[in-house]
């Protein structure tokens, strides 16, 4: 198969599973989130070095942001602020002991946050890549998560 026509198809594959990560994610809250307050979406992190994140963390978020605006959410652009930890390299972080005081500061409900870890390269199998997408609220109490892999993907941009 044509390299374009590759990455084409995987990029494709990308946002549909990151659309529907964040419509999963939405469907398994206990406490619903508000449309009319404001949520923070960072940056989905390597859960080895939560400090570090990657071009695949990072533009799934985006995505994930972009499908909660789609859906009518209020979604609070960062990486123009100060009071959020933003890495031009790494992206949007946020420390759990910070939650209430960003939270206050920005007047926001809550924070979409993740962890990625990578799969092992095996010779007959796919590389996989396993997510974990949370809702917290400012009190650091999770209120929905929802757990997804990508698959056949290139395991160096999660670097």
């Amino acid at each position: 198969m044509d390299e374009q026509i590759k990455a084409e198809l995987y990029e494709e594959n990308l946002i549909t599973i990151n659309e529907e990560a964040a419509d999963e994610l939405l469907g398994s809250c206990n406490v619903p989130i508000d449309q009319n307050e404001t949520v923070i979406v960072t940056s989905i992190v390597n859960i080895d070095d939560m400090h570090r994140s990657s071009t695949l963390g990072r533009m799934s978020s985006e995505m994930i942001a972009n499908r909660l605006a789609q859906h009518g959410y209020s979604v609070r652009e960062i990486k123009m602020g100060r009071n959020i930890f933003v890495s031009e390299a790494e992206g949007e972080f946020i420390l759990s002991r910070e939650l209430h005081e960003i939270g206050e500061k920005h007047d926001v409900q809550g924070f979409i946050v993740g962890t990625y870890a990578k799969g092992e390269t095996r010779q007959f199998a796919n590389t996989e890549v396993f997510v974990s997408l949370r809702y917290v609220d400012t009190g650091n109490i999770i209120r929905c998560s929802h757990n997804y892999i990508v698959s056949d993907t290139d395991l160096n941009m999660w670097q």
